[in-house]
C-alpha cells in the first residue's frame, strides 16, 4: 500500500532532479573537454553528482509502501534509511572533498584556469565546513538514520541526533506536513519532540505513525 499523505511535492521532485540531472551533464562536459587537474575535477564533479542523484530518486522520488522492518530476537523492530539514500550521499560527500581539494590546489597554482572562481571558493569553504562532520563519520558519532522501537524504548539515531526514551514517555505520533515533512513524536514531561524526516525512511509516513502508537500500547501495559 502507497502513502495516502503525499509529503514532498511532485513539483519539488521534479526541480530537484532536474537540476542535478543538468548539474551532472555540465560536470561530464567539463570531465571530456578540460585537461589536467581541472579535468580530475570535472571527473569528481561527476562522480559527486551521480551520487547526490541516486540518493535524491531514493529519498524523494521512491514509492513508499508498508514494509516488514527488521525484527530482533526481543521483538525491537528497526526501520533503517535506505542503502542507496545513505551510499549517494557518502559517494557524494566523499567526491566532493576531493574537488575542493583539486580547485584548491588550481586557486594555488593556476587561478586564472578556474572556470568559475567563486563557485570553486564557495565549494573549498563548505568542504573546510564540513570537516568537522568527517571526523564525527570516523568516530562513530554521524548516524544513518534509523528508529528502533523496542519492548520498553524508542530510540533515533539520524546525522547527529542519537536520542533514547522510554515508550511510555512518548504521548502520542502524528504526521507533519513541513519543516521537514515526516513524523512528529510528541514527548510528556516538556521533553524535545522528535521529528523523522521521511526522506530518511522507505515506508509511509503512516505506518510509521502506527508503529510507534502500537509500541506506546505495548510498553503501558508492561
Amino acid at each position: 500500500m502507497v502513502s495516502r499523505a503525499r509529503l514532498i511535492p511532485r513539483w519539488w521532485t521534479a526541480t530537484v532532479l532536474t537540476v542535478l540531472v543538468l548539474a551532472t551533464l555540465v560536470a561530464l562536459v567539463v570531465a571530456l573537454a578540460a585537461d589536467g587537474a581541472l579535468a580530475w575535477s570535472g571527473v569528481s564533479m561527476l562522480v559527486a553528482f551521480c551520487g547526490l542523484l541516486v540518493a535524491a530518486i531514493s529519498a524523494l522520488a521512491r514509492p513508499r509502501r508498508r514494509r516488514e522492518p527488521e525484527i530482533t530476537a526481543d521483538g525491537t523492530r528497526i526501520f533503517r534509511a535506505p542503502m542507496l539514500t545513505v551510499a549517494g550521499l557518502l559517494v557524494a560527500w566523499w567526491t566532493l572533498l576531493v574537488t575542493a581539494a583539486l580547485w584548491a590546489y588550481l586557486a594555488l597554482t593556476d587561478f586564472s584556469s578556474l572556470e568559475s572562481p567563486g563557485f570553486s571558493l564557495l565549494t573549498i569553504v563548505g568542504a573546510l565546513a564540513s570537516l568537522p562532520d568527517l571526523v564525527r563519520l570516523a568516530t562513530g558519532r554521524l548516524h544513518r538514520w534509523t528508529l528502533e522501537l523496542g519492548p520498553t524504548t524508542l530510540s533515533y539515531r539520524g546525522y547527529r541526533t542519537d536520542v533514547a526514551v522510554h515508550c511510555r514517555d512518548v504521548r502520542g505520533a502524528a504526521i507533519q506536513q513541513r519543516n521537514p515533512a515526516g513524523v512528529r513524536i510528541d514527548m510528556r514531561a516538556g521533553a524535545d519532540d522528535i521529528v523523522l524526516p521521511i526522506t530518511a525512511f522507505a515506508v509511509p509516513a503512516e505506518q510509521l505513525v502506527e508503529e510507534i502508537h502500537r509500541a506506546r500500547k505495548a510498553a503501558s501495559t508492561r
